[in-house]
């Protein structure tokens, strides 16, 4: 016996089967999935509700979204409505199924909200989540394996380097970009991300103010990791459905403003209408990625070589999490808050999650306009301090770190994770680190606080492999 029943209007409605479905899995829910309509099969709906014993019934239509009322009239088991937004907005199904007559009550959750329904079925069904089981603690039990992740890149790696042939390319595959160079006063650099899971955000936030900042930044501070100054970005927005006009205005303000402070144009993009392949946590699905153009003279170029032992390590403060270990952040998160919950340090989840991440171009273009002798740069994203190690052989020593965010305090302490675990994941608080020679510490510190929070971090020691050694919290990453 299945302890829920799914039943659909319509074929089409099975993107909302699948994150109903995908809920119940998560929680070991028995479930059955059958397609019938109210208006077309009701004979057919009869016999699947007196047929199936299931303790719960998930009923999801769109238009006039009869079929969940319909069923509530030919069982006394709970039935749980979702709305399908199929037309206006899903205002039109949601109201249907809200507004049944006394004697048949169909809970109701948001428009195309198949995961509430599953839980709240669960919650039925007495289902209870072991949050010390199911919440992962680790960024590979969230479901993003590192190392593998890595065999797979290395697959790539051979083509790619293929690809240089006699051209004069400057990085190996791996760094933050890659240059070419053009001829011998211009290398033009590329850089290419999104921002990935955190879109999950703020689609079920229904916020998008934020999100174009993430894209930008994740590509310009890139660029500025090898010593380019951007010069260009272009987006890529594949959406499940076109978008409204009040969401592209966010976006397209949001990815203003982050090339404005980068001093960058938008030199225009893609938009792709994939409803075959873009699933979203909502009314709206979509996915957000750019590439940003960066040129520097050969000499210029900054890629960790210039490393020497005995510099110092500067921290610049992130904005929070920025754009990264959202797949295991949000797994911890949502299973002990809503996105509407205060926070101890007065806003909501939502709010916190969203903060954009921070651009560094300014911080960049002042070290190098005033003479700092820059060694090396790390933007720090996915694999957190790890990516300290793409600039040098070398032990990068961290000594003393400022207070971490109250954001990553929240997450080790809601999902039990441990220290190496964090830095290997998370900023912890620090999205750039800036090598430079120990004679210029000062000036560079004066330099970086006059537009933001820095701070000397540590040193670079002798090592006979590539390590950051995180003294305060006994960590060390290889």
């Amino acid at each position: 016996m299945n302890d829920v029943l799914i039943i659909a209007g319509s074929k089409s409605d099975e993107k909302i089967v699948r994150k109903a479905a995908d809920v119940l899995d998560e929680m070991k829910v028995s479930y059955v999935v059958e397609f019938a309509s109210a208006h077309r099969e009701p004979d057919r709906v009869k016999e699947l509700v007196a047929s199936l014993d299931a303790k719960v019934i998930i009923a999801i239509a769109g238009l006039a979204a009869a079929l969940p009322g319909f069923v509530a009239s030919l069982t006394d088991r709970p039935v749980i409505g979702v709305p399908v937004s199929a037309a206006l907005g899903g205002l039109d199904a949601l109201l249907s199924i809200a507004q049944m007559p006394k004697g048949v009550p169909v809970a109701t959750v948001g428009i195309d909200n198949g995961q509430n329904a599953a839980h709240l079925a669960a919650r039925i069904l007495g289902v209870q989540k072991n949050k010390e089981s199911a919440q992962p603690r680790t960024y590979a039990e969230a479901g993003v394996d590192e190392g593998k992740v890595a065999e797979g890149l290395d697959v790539l790696a051979k083509y790619v380097r293929e690809s240089f042939g006699s051209r004069r390319v400057t990085q190996d595959f791996g760094h933050y970009a890659n240059t070419v160079i053009v001829n011998d006063n211009l290398a033009i650099a590329l850089s290419t991300d999104g921002v990935g899971s955190k879109v999950i955000i703020a689609e079920m936030a229904g916020r998008y103010d934020t999100i174009g900042q993430d894209c930008v930044a994740m590509n310009v501070n890139d660029l500025i990791c090898i010593g380019a100054t951007p010069v260009g970005f272009v987006d890529y927005l594949a959406c499940e459905r076109p978008l409204s006009t009040e969401v592209l205005e966010q976006i397209g303000q949001s990815l203003l403003d982050a090339c404005r402070a980068s001093d960058i144009p938008i030199l225009g993009g893609e938009t792709a209408i994939l409803p075959d392949i873009i699933r979203g946590h909502g009314a709206t699905g979509l996915d957000l990625a750019g590439t940003a153009v960066g040129i520097a003279h050969p000499s210029e170029l900054i890629d960790g070589s210039a490393i020497q032992l005995g510099d110092s390590i500067i921290g610049i403060a992130s904005n929070g999490l920025h754009s990264n270990g959202f797949t295991l952040a949000r797994r911890v998160l949502l299973a002990n808050y809503t996105l509407n919950d205060l926070l101890p340090w007065g806003i909501t989840l939502a709010e916190e999650m969203l903060k954009p991440t921070r651009v560094y171009v300014p911080h960049f273009k002042a070290l190098i306009e005033n003479g700092i002798d820059v060694h090396g740069i790390a933007h720090i994203t996915g694999s957190g301090f790890r990516k300290i190690l793409r600039l040098h052989s070398a032990d990068f020593r961290i000594q003393d770190l400022p207070n971490i965010p109250p954001i990553f305090r929240l997450i080790q302490e809601a999902g039990k994770i441990e220290w190496t675990e964090m830095f290997s994941t998370f900023n912890m608080g620090i999205g750039l680190v800036v090598i430079v020679p120990e004679d210029q510490t000062p000036r560079a510190l004066d330099i970086i606080r006059s537009m933001d929070e820095a701070y000397m971090i540590g040193i670079v020691e002798e090592s006979d492999s590539g390590k950051v050694t995180v003294e305060p919290f006994g960590v060390v990453l290889e």
